[in-house]
């Protein structure tokens, strides 16, 4: 079970006559259990191959779905069919300390189907051995704080840094560790809401470095709130100048970082990360780096064997712990097999990423996607912006009407708010710097701003025309005054708000279920008590009750449940006739110490 080496391979060789021992059948076995584990260990990696989905039954239980799982040992771990569990029986449940916990799960052995042995004493002197050996698995729960993630693979190629955490948010960029030429760089910035506390916040720093162009720009976000879950993206997309290939590694920088919060403002150190240019292609990088390691160095590294197959966020009550609910896989411990790059092939013959190329000036998408029920992405809010040159040709005369050209927002079909202002270019005559300024509105209120702009500001009206079906907009202006011929540089800002109807369902629309409530009681040894169902979006109709222990006392077709002598905790199974799918589960404790304290 424990041997994490699996070499130097070692057969039986058979021949007319030979002896053979227990030894020499253990041997047979390992030989091919340490050829599959290191084939699943090299070829595969570990997480979840199939199923062993979390979800949450009721406010103290989950159902953990069948599936399989690879482990950082090679070995499988099989989940052979769906059950629900109380969330109290789990190991380590006691030991949490926090709100936020991760469902662990670990491969393990147990000697099964115990026989006499007439040549062995046994471990104890008795005779007892065991015919079989049987795989299973155990649950154990953790803090999340407390949980230790080994390295990935990929991260040898995307870099994360955490530029900011707290109990309320996390702020982490990504960046790809190398660059070659001829490609686009992309950053990622996401900001991931932790907790439940409403809160409006705004971060902001500058991502520079020499030899991408731009060299420098603006990472922000403002004024945002966010529910639990959400995560909001800040794209940025940069492309690499020739000179640096070839050279040493470049430098990223992060400077002036802040975070601003109600009541707390904080101002971040800078950080730095570095990204190697190198020659040839995505996939010859890739190929150079994958194979530099030895196979006794890298099978001899400690490594945790454990997966971690749901977050579960908590509510304390009293004494106990309840469920608020489920999240897949935190740590994103997923087995990608050779079916699913086939998929995602053929895919590519039906959907294809589509550029904003077309879009003079337009900077990258931000989006704020959250995590739904299924450990899907669910977009909530997407915005963008970009800039413009509109040319009034050689009139600009007073009322008369100008339109742009058809701009594409980005932000997909249906409806969007979009705001326009135009920007202005002065010069600082100490500095002889140039300074930008956009103004949105009546530029009128700013004409004798001299910080504004070396010319006159344009005294015009505008309105924008919005085209929902084909994610596109149109602007008009009309010149108050005479202007001549001029070009304007128009800045736009699109925002699609939530869309409320994939938040909100139809009563309709929604599928019955049943609660118990209370879902958890305590009863004295050969006590009774009536189990109360509720019925949520569906008449009340006759239910089976069904005790899953058939030593756990009696229950009526009425839900009259009757404990029996013996102490433990006992589970109902509560199901709807018309639909063997709507079904609770209710728990009872039969102990007469609990009852009398």
């Amino acid at each position: 079970m424990y041997n994490r080496k699996y070499y130097s391979f070692e057969r039986n060789n058979y021949y007319y006559g030979k002896l053979l021992t227990s030894k020499d059948f253990q041997s047979e076995q390992g030989y091919m259990n340490d050829k599959r584990r290191l084939l699943n260990r090299t070829l595969h990696g570990s997480g979840i191959v199939y199923g062993m989905d979390v979800v949450a039954a009721d406010d103290s239980s989950i159902i953990l779905q069948s599936g399989l799982a690879l482990d950082a040992g090679g070995r499988e771990i099989v989940v052979p069919q769906t059950q629900v569990i109380k969330l109290s029986t789990i190991e380590g449940y006691s030991e949490l300390k926090t709100e936020n916990a991760c469902l662990g799960i670990e491969y393990t052995e147990e000697a099964s189907e115990p026989v006499y042995s007439v040549m062995e004493n046994g471990a104890n002197g008795d005779g007892k051995q065991y015919n079989h050996v049987k795989e299973s698995y155990r649950l154990f729960l953790r803090d999340r704080k407390d949980c230790a993630i080994e390295a990935k693979e990929e991260d040898k190629y995307i870099a994360s840094l955490i530029l900011y955490q707290d109990e309320d948010i996390c702020i982490t960029q990504y960046l790809p560790t190398f660059l070659v030429p001829g490609v686009v760089m992309k950053g990622r910035t996401e900001i991931r809401k932790r907790s439940y506390v409403p809160c409006v916040c705004s971060f902001s720093c500058k991502m520079s470095a020499d030899g991408l162009m731009p060299k420098e720009t603006e990472i922000r976000a403002d004024h945002f709130s966010q529910e639990y879950g959400d995560v909001l993206i800040l794209e940025q997309a940069f492309h690499p100048e020739d000179y640096i290939f070839g050279n040493e590694d470049i430098r990223v920088s992060f400077t002036g970082m802040e975070v601003h919060k109600p009541g707390i403002d904080v101002t971040l150190p800078d950080i730095v990360q570095s990204i190697t240019p190198a020659f040839g292609t995505v996939m010859d990088y890739v190929h150079r780096n994958s194979y530099k390691e030895t196979l006794d160095v890298e099978l001899d590294k400690k490594y945790d064997e454990k997966l971690w197959i749901a977050e579960i966020r908590l509510l304390r009550a009293n004494m106990h712990l309840l469920i608020d609910h489920v999240e897949r896989a935190p740590f994103d411990q997923y087995v990608c097999n050779t079916e699913q790059l086939m998929i995602l092939e053929k895919l590519h013959e039906y959907l294809t990423i589509t550029s904003q190329e077309g879009t003079p000036e337009a900077t990258p998408v931000t989006r704020t996607s959250t995590t739904s029920a299924d450990g899907s992405a669910v977009q909530k809010r997407t915005n963008s912006s970009g800039v413009f040159e509109m040319s009034l040709g050689s009139g600009g005369e007073v009322g008369k009407v100008y339109f742009s050209d058809e701009i594409m927002h980005g932000l997909g079909n249906g409806p969007v708010y979009v705001e326009i202002g135009v920007e202005y270019i002065s010069r600082d005559p100490a500095s002889k710097n140039e300074r930008e300024s956009i103004i949105l509105g009546d530029g009128s209120i700013f004409s004798a701003d001299s910080t504004v702009t070396d010319d006159k500001v344009f005294q015009l009206d505008q309105a924008i025309k919005i085209l929902p079906d084909r994610g596109t907009f149109i602007v008009g202006v009309r010149p108050k005054v005479k202007m001549g011929k001029i070009g304007l540089r128009i800045r736009w800002y699109a925002f699609k708000p939530e869309d409320l109807e994939q938040r909100v369902y139809k009563v309709k629309e929604q599928k019955g279920c049943i609660m118990v409530q209370p879902d958890t009681v305590v009863l004295p040894p050969k006590g009774s008590v009536h189990i109360t169902p509720v019925f949520i979006n569906m008449p009340e109709e006759a239910l089976s009750y069904t005790l899953l222990d058939p030593e756990g006392g009696k229950i009526d077709n009425n839900g009259l449940y009757t404990a029996p002598a013996q102490e433990g905790v006992y589970e109902i199974r509560v199901n709807a006739l018309s639909d063997p799918e709507i079904y609770t589960h209710a728990f009872v404790i039969v102990s007469q110490k609990q009852m009398e304290e």
